[in-house]
Protein backbone atom coordinates (compact mmCIF):
# COMPACT_ATOMS: atom_id res chain seq x y z
CA UNK A 1 0.00 0.00 0.00
CA UNK A 2 3.05 2.08 0.91
CA UNK A 3 3.58 2.97 -2.65
CA UNK A 4 0.96 3.58 -4.32
CA UNK A 5 -1.31 6.42 -4.21
CA UNK A 6 -4.70 6.44 -2.47
CA UNK A 7 -6.28 9.45 -3.35
CA UNK A 8 -8.09 9.15 -6.47
CA UNK A 9 -8.70 12.00 -9.12
CA UNK A 10 -12.81 11.72 -8.42
CA UNK A 11 -15.19 10.14 -5.97
CA UNK A 12 -16.30 7.14 -5.65
CA UNK A 13 -19.06 6.09 -3.92
CA UNK A 14 -18.38 3.88 -0.71
CA UNK A 15 -21.70 1.56 0.20
CA UNK A 16 -21.14 -0.28 -3.13
CA UNK A 17 -17.24 -1.56 -1.99
CA UNK A 18 -17.96 -2.27 1.31
CA UNK A 19 -21.09 -4.56 0.54
CA UNK A 20 -18.23 -6.42 -2.34
CA UNK A 21 -16.16 -6.71 0.84
CA UNK A 22 -18.97 -8.53 2.84
CA UNK A 23 -20.14 -10.20 -0.32
CA UNK A 24 -16.26 -11.57 -0.15
CA UNK A 25 -16.22 -13.21 2.97
CA UNK A 26 -19.99 -14.73 3.35
CA UNK A 27 -18.51 -18.71 3.30
CA UNK A 28 -15.48 -17.80 5.57
CA UNK A 29 -17.69 -15.52 7.98
CA UNK A 30 -20.31 -18.15 8.10
CA UNK A 31 -17.30 -21.20 9.05
CA UNK A 32 -16.00 -18.35 11.90
CA UNK A 33 -20.21 -18.14 13.08
CA UNK A 34 -19.76 -14.07 12.47
CA UNK A 35 -22.47 -12.22 10.93
CA UNK A 36 -21.02 -9.35 9.02
CA UNK A 37 -23.28 -6.98 7.46
CA UNK A 38 -22.96 -3.37 5.57
CA UNK A 39 -25.01 -0.52 5.64
CA UNK A 40 -25.21 3.02 5.58
CA UNK A 41 -25.34 5.97 3.12
CA UNK A 42 -25.42 5.16 -0.27
CA UNK A 43 -24.60 8.73 -1.84
CA UNK A 44 -21.79 8.97 0.36
CA UNK A 45 -18.23 9.19 -1.78
CA UNK A 46 -14.78 9.87 -0.79
CA UNK A 47 -12.24 10.42 -3.32
CA UNK A 48 -10.46 7.28 -2.37
CA UNK A 49 -9.54 4.69 -4.77
CA UNK A 50 -11.79 2.21 -4.70
CA UNK A 51 -9.24 -0.55 -4.43
CA UNK A 52 -7.97 1.23 -0.92
CA UNK A 53 -11.37 1.21 0.22
CA UNK A 54 -11.67 -2.33 -0.20
CA UNK A 55 -8.26 -2.78 1.71
CA UNK A 56 -9.84 -0.54 4.65
CA UNK A 57 -13.31 -2.70 4.20
CA UNK A 58 -11.28 -5.91 4.28
CA UNK A 59 -8.52 -5.47 6.82
CA UNK A 60 -11.64 -4.42 9.05
CA UNK A 61 -13.16 -7.20 8.35
CA UNK A 62 -10.91 -9.87 8.67
CA UNK A 63 -9.85 -8.42 11.91
CA UNK A 64 -13.26 -9.16 13.13
CA UNK A 65 -13.53 -12.44 11.52
CA UNK A 66 -10.22 -13.50 13.52
CA UNK A 67 -10.70 -12.05 16.85
CA UNK A 68 -14.83 -11.26 17.42
CA UNK A 69 -15.63 -14.88 18.15
CA UNK A 70 -18.98 -17.08 16.95
CA UNK A 71 -22.03 -15.45 17.44
CA UNK A 72 -20.56 -11.55 16.69
CA UNK A 73 -21.77 -9.69 14.34
CA UNK A 74 -19.85 -6.87 12.45
CA UNK A 75 -20.76 -4.03 10.57
CA UNK A 76 -18.80 -2.37 7.97
CA UNK A 77 -20.57 1.49 7.90
CA UNK A 78 -20.25 4.78 5.76
CA UNK A 79 -22.17 7.48 7.59
CA UNK A 80 -21.68 11.56 7.71
CA UNK A 81 -21.45 12.60 11.20
CA UNK A 82 -21.10 16.83 11.28
CA UNK A 83 -18.73 18.26 8.64
CA UNK A 84 -16.66 14.51 8.48
CA UNK A 85 -17.05 11.19 6.94
CA UNK A 86 -16.72 8.48 8.88
CA UNK A 87 -16.20 4.56 7.68
CA UNK A 88 -16.50 1.99 10.52
CA UNK A 89 -15.91 -1.28 11.22
CA UNK A 90 -17.81 -2.60 14.82
CA UNK A 91 -18.36 -5.81 16.63
CA UNK A 92 -20.06 -6.75 19.09
CA UNK A 93 -17.51 -9.75 19.69
CA UNK A 94 -15.33 -9.94 22.74
CA UNK A 95 -13.68 -6.90 22.23
CA UNK A 96 -9.86 -5.87 23.99
CA UNK A 97 -8.81 -4.29 26.78
CA UNK A 98 -9.02 -0.68 26.79
CA UNK A 99 -5.00 -0.26 27.61
CA UNK A 100 -4.41 -1.54 24.32
CA UNK A 101 -6.98 0.45 22.41
CA UNK A 102 -4.30 3.08 21.54
CA UNK A 103 -1.62 0.07 19.90
CA UNK A 104 -3.71 -1.76 18.21
CA UNK A 105 -2.70 0.58 14.69
CA UNK A 106 0.93 -0.29 15.64
CA UNK A 107 2.43 -2.83 12.98
CA UNK A 108 2.91 -6.31 13.88
CA UNK A 109 1.40 -5.07 17.16
CA UNK A 110 -0.75 -7.97 18.55
CA UNK A 111 -3.00 -8.16 21.33
CA UNK A 112 -2.53 -11.23 23.52
CA UNK A 113 -5.31 -13.32 22.39
CA UNK A 114 -4.68 -12.55 18.87
CA UNK A 115 -1.00 -13.71 19.15
CA UNK A 116 -2.84 -17.44 19.18
CA UNK A 117 -4.12 -16.75 15.22
CA UNK A 118 -2.12 -16.94 12.06
CA UNK A 119 -2.57 -13.04 11.52
CA UNK A 120 0.11 -10.84 10.64
CA UNK A 121 -0.52 -7.89 13.30
CA UNK A 122 -0.76 -5.43 10.39
CA UNK A 123 -4.13 -5.59 9.44
CA UNK A 124 -5.23 -2.16 11.22
CA UNK A 125 -1.84 -0.40 10.76
CA UNK A 126 -2.86 -0.87 7.00
CA UNK A 127 -6.22 0.64 7.81
CA UNK A 128 -4.61 3.76 9.52
CA UNK A 129 -2.18 4.05 6.52
CA UNK A 130 -4.75 4.26 4.11
CA UNK A 131 -6.73 6.57 6.37
CA UNK A 132 -4.15 8.87 7.02
CA UNK A 133 -2.83 9.56 3.11
CA UNK A 134 -6.07 10.63 2.53
CA UNK A 135 -6.66 13.01 4.77
CA UNK A 136 -8.78 11.06 7.66
CA UNK A 137 -8.01 9.62 10.86
CA UNK A 138 -8.03 6.54 13.52
CA UNK A 139 -9.55 5.32 16.55
CA UNK A 140 -10.44 2.78 18.41
CA UNK A 141 -13.00 2.46 21.17
CA UNK A 142 -13.86 -0.78 23.12
CA UNK A 143 -12.79 -3.00 25.75
CA UNK A 144 -13.30 -6.22 26.95
CA UNK A 145 -16.15 -8.08 26.49
CA UNK A 146 -17.59 -4.77 24.84
CA UNK A 147 -16.46 -5.56 21.12
CA UNK A 148 -14.40 -3.15 19.03
CA UNK A 149 -15.04 -0.13 16.80
CA UNK A 150 -12.60 1.32 14.32
CA UNK A 151 -13.11 4.64 13.45
CA UNK A 152 -11.61 6.19 10.09
CA UNK A 153 -12.75 10.13 9.72
CA UNK A 154 -12.50 12.19 6.91
CA UNK A 155 -13.34 15.69 5.88
CA UNK A 156 -16.31 15.77 4.15
CA UNK A 157 -15.54 17.38 0.22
Amino acid sequence: VSGTRVVSLGAVPVLPELEAVVEARGERAARAGVHLRAEGDGSIELAIRPRMVRVVGQNLAENALRYAGPGATFTLAIEREGDTIVLRGTDDGVGVEEDVLPRLFERFYRADRARASRGTGLGLAIVKHVATQAGGTVDARGGAGAGLEVRCVFPAP
